[in-house]
């Protein structure tokens, strides 16, 4: 008899644990299962995925397989693989250079040669203690006892492959986030359009253009609007040197921005370092000089790459991003162009583990239409780089709710605040999460979730993923 009550009270034992788990697991499911079956995302492709960060297991989900677009979360899987195959404190650099010899006269019979390594923080705007080259070009062109260079002046940006990717967008390619990688990229690939406009309805007028590609012509379509934000789209690409402003900007402004892509930063960065030359009073002859005698007298370093990548998260900056991917390609390919950077990174999370058959990446950035990656790729990246050396960097770089960045309002005075760190991304019929969530019990679990092709608002999307998250967090 004894041993029949042991038998049964273990049976029951084993039966309310089973129940527990078992009551356990649909319970967060049912958090996922009442978020995706609302009416609002009827038409919609979702997918959505929460794992325990620290053991990667699965605790809820939904097509977590399927592959959709992600937009600007992308960049997760770029910074994540820039700071695991080069390095936190990778640095990229740009060098300037003499060829020849200086005679007794200071001249120079050679050539003066600047050579791009990629460098895509060169007297950006994001990066104000990096925005001395030009005046750090002079200073050791000065210390040399240079005073003509008999040689050529020489712009060396064979270090990319740069090109448009065939996948963006004709609205994208000539604004300044359609920016693309180069040799010698500068002062973010960008110049600027400064408007005066009138009443609504009116031609508006250029009144000037700042960091001017010298070869391109605007012709200006752009009217004036009571709708008070940016509408104004820049259309042109490398073929050619038209570009034709359309849209539309706030009515009576007096100086209005709108930011374009530069398509040879290194004819920009050429003319700017000419006239400093020529303010020196250093002329440049033109000279054939050919020789093998080099000296090194510049060789000007970016921030580290945690820095870098630290900026290419918070804001979402689609150039550093591309830059990165180049490098990666450079790095691992020995040629830096779009197809060795995406070859090299889905070989790279193959070889962690991460089945890359279900990721199509055409970009760094996130800006092609054509990028696809399942949910379950994007936590199986934040499960490996929790327990990688590059942690900190990482989730360091991520916006924080209610806090900084892209999230800087997402949860603002609610339970999410300083509790969810993710990349975001949102382009037209796009919205898109991933990253970490600390639950009231001080758990960290990675959840990522997609959304394409909804016919909600963003804003209606934004609310009910912030209760979602809310309601897992308890």
């Amino acid at each position: 008899m004894t041993q029949f009550i042991s038998k049964y009270c273990l049976f029951i034992y084993l039966l309310l644990t089973s129940v527990s788990v078992f009551a356990q697991k649909p319970k967060d499911q049912k958090v996922i299962d009442d978020f995706v079956n609302q009416d609002i995302f009827k038409s919609a492709s979702i997918g959505i995925e929460v794992c325990d960060l620290e053991t990667g297991q699965v605790l809820a989900s939904y097509q977590s397989e399927k592959s959709l677009t992600p937009a600007s979360t992308q960049k997760l899987i770029t910074t994540a693989s820039a700071l695991e195959i080069l390095g936190a404190d990778f640095q990229f650099k740009t060098d300037v250079y003499i060829t020849g010899r200086i005679d007794e006269n200071g001249n120079l019979m050679g050539n003066l040669i600047v050579r791009g390594f990629g460098d895509p923080t060169l007297s950006s705007k994001y990066f104000p203690e990096n925005i001395h080259f030009i005046s750090s070009f002079y200073k050791a062109f000065k210390q040399q006892g240079i005073k003509q260079i008999n040689g050529k002046f020489i712009i060396d940006d064979s270090y990319y492959q740069s090109s448009i990717p065939r996948t963006w967008i004709w609205e994208d390619i000539g604004n300044y986030y359609g920016a693309v990688p180069h040799s010698l990229s500068y002062k973010d690939n960008t110049y600027t359009l400064h408007f005066e406009s009138k009443e609504a309805g009116q031609l508006t007028q250029i009144s000037k253009i700042s960091n001017k590609q010298d070869d391109l012509k605007f012709l200006n379509k752009v009217t004036s609007s009571t709708i008070n934000r940016d509408r104004a789209y820049i259309f042109g690409g490398t073929t050619s040197e038209q570009r034709i402003v359309e849209g539309t900007i706030p009515q009576n402004r007096s100086d209005f921005k709108v930011k374009g892509a530069v398509s040879n930063p290194s004819m920009v960065l050429r003319t700017e370092l000419e006239k400093i030359l020529n303010a020196g009073n250093i002329d440049i002859k033109g000279g054939d000089y050919r020789t093998k005698t080099q000296k090194t007298i510049l060789e000007y370093k970016s921030p580290q790459l945690s820095d870098i990548v630290a900026l290419t998260n918070q804001k979402s900056i689609n150039l550093f991003a591309d830059h990165l991917l180049f490098e990666i390609g450079a790095h691992q390919k020995k040629e830096g162009n779009w197809k060795t950077g995406i070859d090299a990174i889905k070989e790279f999370w193959q070889s962690k583990g991460i089945d890359s058959e279900g990721l199509f990446l055409h970009d760094g950035s996130g800006l092609s239409h054509f990028n696809a990656i399942s949910v379950h790729s994007l936590n199986q990246i934040l499960i490996h780089m929790n327990k990688s050396e590059n942690s900190d960097a990482f989730f360091n770089s991520l916006p924080i709710a209610g806090k900084n960045g892209t999230l800087k309002n997402f949860g603002k005075q609610s339970l999410l605040a300083s509790k969810f760190k993710a990349k975001t991304g949102s382009m037209m019929g796009v919205r898109s999460y991933s990253g970490v969530l600390t639950k009231s019990n001080g758990k960290q679990i990675a959840i990522s979730f997609i959304i394409n092709n909804y016919t909600c608002s963003s804003r209606d999307i934004s609310t009910q993923f912030k209760n979602l998250l809310i309601r897992i967090s308890k």
